[in-house]
């Protein structure tokens, strides 16, 4: 047999009240969530605070939680940092100020270091508050300015003192270098460079009086270089020929092989060496020929022996000579007239005819 148990029915009004206790639970807790958040990121919901907006080209070390000051006292935070659409180099910064801070309208936003260590604030500069005609409205665009860590330390006004008397201490002090009769090394140098300078500006002057007078061979020389650039452009192809034609000789020469054509050469000395010796024989052979004839004509010069004595002797020449034209006579005698000297068959010699123009009578 199956047993039943019975549980006590609640009543339906009671589920559904819980049901929205739990609803009303969830939105207080999501609504106090978006607060806490909005408020740790320097927005306060219910505040009403009035938000300005500045454009800036850097934002780095600036964060939702960056103080906005007047002088030192904080009147606000930053509440969002946005890059502008068409130009991401501009970054909008928004800050939301106190309800009660009424800003003129040529407010400057200073965005300046908070110190040596790093991060940012921003500064609001403004002479007074505004009187209602001048306000900048929520919502409006305030101008920008950024300061480095120098002069977020130190004010114009408090350094133009000590920069007056440091500026005057340095011109006195530099109105003294150089000054004659200080034998310091740093006022000899002064001196010494002044110097340098005085023929430095000498010198340029020269050379610009030199430029100026050369002006024209100047211009004629770059005409010059002109004409020869247009040459070498035209002339290009021969050049690019004669490039060519050295490349093929560079190839043909390193296909030569350079070990024989030396071996050829050292054996075209060796022969000419050979050759050079040979005649080097003959030229000492010819010397002694030459001395030996020397020695013949020298005898031939002299009266000692049958050749001299021929060469040097007159009478005998004379002698000589007489005979030898009395035999040519005779031969030619015998020519014209052989009956006078041959017989012929028993006859009669005939008289002898003296012939015209006879040798002899001459």
């Amino acid at each position: 047999m199956v047993s039943y148990i019975s549980l006590p029915l609640r009543p339906i009004h009671y589920d559904m009240k819980r049901e929205i206790q739990i609803a009303i639970l969830a939105i207080v807790t999501a609504i106090l969530a978006l607060w806490g958040y909005n408020f740790i990121s320097g927005k306060n919901l219910l505040s009403g605070d009035k938000t300005y907006y500045t454009t800036i080209s850097n934002a780095k070390e600036i964060n939702t939680a960056t103080p906005v000051l007047i002088n030192g006292v904080q009147v606000g935070t930053v509440s969002s940092i946005q890059p502008q659409p068409d130009d991401i180099r501009k970054i909008d910064i928004g800050f939301q100020v106190k309800k009660d801070i009424k800003l003129p309208n040529y407010t400057v936003v200073e965005v300046r270091p908070e110190g040596p260590l790093g991060g940012k604030e921003l500064e609001l500069v403004f002479d007074k508050f505004c009187d209602g005609s001048n306000c900048a409205e929520s919502g409006s665009y305030l101008d920008s300015k950024m300061i480095g860590l120098l002069g977020a330390l130190f004010s114009p006004e408090d350094i133009q003192p000590h920069i007056e008397s440091l500026t005057s201490t340095v011109d006195r002090t530099i109105g003294k270098l150089g000054a004659e009769g200080s034998d310091t090394p740093l006022d000899n140098t002064v001196r010494d460079l002044s110097t340098t300078m005085d023929n430095l500006a000498l010198s340029t002057t020269r050379f610009s009086n030199l430029m100026s007078r050369s002006a024209g061979d100047i211009e004629k020389t770059m005409a010059n270089m002109t004409i020869l650039t247009e040459a070498l452009v035209n002339s290009n192809a021969q050049l690019t020929n004669i490039l060519n034609n050295i490349g093929t000789l560079s190839n043909d020469l390193s296909k030569v092989s350079l070990s024989e054509t030396v071996n050829k050469t050292n054996t075209t000395i060796d022969q000419a060496t050979n050759s050079l010796q040979s005649v080097e024989k003959t030229m000492e052979q010819a010397t002694v020929t030459m001395t030996e004839l020397n020695k013949v004509v020298a005898k031939l010069g002299s009266e000692d022996g049958s050749l001299g004595l021929l060469m040097n002797d007159k009478d005998l020449y004379d002698n000589l000579s007489t005979s030898t034209r009395n035999m040519n006579l005779l031969l030619q005698d015998i020519r014209l007239n052989p009956k006078r000297y041959f017989k012929v068959f028993g006859k009669k010699v005939p008289d002898y005819t003296l012939p015209e123009d006879d040798p002899a009578g001459n």
